[in-house]
């Protein structure tokens, strides 16, 4: 079992149950203590789980939102497609912004456009911008464990100050009734402050993210172009959409 696998295992035994015991881990996975203390260390770094002796629990808050490792593992296929999608949209020499998180990270791989300009606040998008050699721009501010998304009062107000041609943006939940929400107040901050200082605003969401409900409340509906793999019939009038299926161009 790979550390992957060993953790995703954990997680779902503290959504189980109360908390989870060192020892009951060590018999499941048949590894040694040593191996699930250092894991259960990781975790915590990761503000997955909080520890206590002899064991651990489930962090409230990742009830919410789980670390972008583990996002990226889910529905990975559709949001590869629509990644496909995504970067088939950006055109030469634009001024573009891809925010933090598993779904925009799926684009980076695709991108062909020439001389063009990426701002983003993804830790990990970073890496890969400048090994791929596209001129990249990031915000200053505090980096959040969990989704690796460079947030915070500086953060918004150097994205205050810039404009871009196009917006890709994350999304947790897509809901009929509040339209577009997240976990976390200044995550959602960054999001509507990019939408209103961009021409057009793309939403990237697998089929999975709608009729989900999360705290933070960023834009109407109305407000952005939803690339999905499968959008659901009582969303197809209420909001913009461009649906991908088995041809990542169509």
């Amino acid at each position: 079992m790979t550390k992957l696998a060993r953790w995703n295992a954990i997680m779902r035994f503290c959504q189980r149950q109360e908390k989870v015991e060192v020892s009951e881990m060590c018999e499941t996975f048949q590894v040694s203590q040593a191996t699930i203390r250092r894991d259960l260390q990781q975790m915590e770094d990761l503000g997955m789980i909080t520890r206590f002796h002899g064991g651990a629990r489930l962090n409230i808050e990742q009830v919410n939102e789980p670390p972008m490792m583990f996002k990226t593992d889910t529905n990975a296929d559709a949001k590869n497609r629509v990644g496909r999608l995504a970067a088939s949209l950006i055109k030469d020499n634009q001024m573009v912004y891809i925010d933090a998180g598993s779904s925009t990270y799926e684009m980076l791989d695709f991108i062909t456009a020439k001389n063009i300009n990426i701002v983003t606040i993804g830790v990990p998008h970073i890496v890969k911008l400048t090994q791929s050699k596209i001129n990249t721009i990031v915000p200053g501010g505090v980096i959040r464990p969990s989704t690796q998304a460079i947030t915070g009062i500086q953060t918004l107000k150097q994205l205050e100050e810039m404009f871009f041609d196009v917006a890709f943006l994350g999304v947790n939940g897509i809901h009929k009734l509040s339209g577009f929400t997240t976990s976390n107040e200044q995550e959602a901050e960054v999001k509507a402050a990019v939408m209103k200082h961009s021409n057009v605003s793309y939403l990237l969401a697998d089929g999975s993210k709608f009729d989900k409900l999360y705290p933070v409340k960023y834009a109407k509906l109305q407000d952005g172009i939803v690339l999905s793999d499968d959008i659901p019939e009582v969303y197809k009038d209420l909001l913009e959409y461009r649906i991908i299926k088995n041809n990542p161009l169509q």
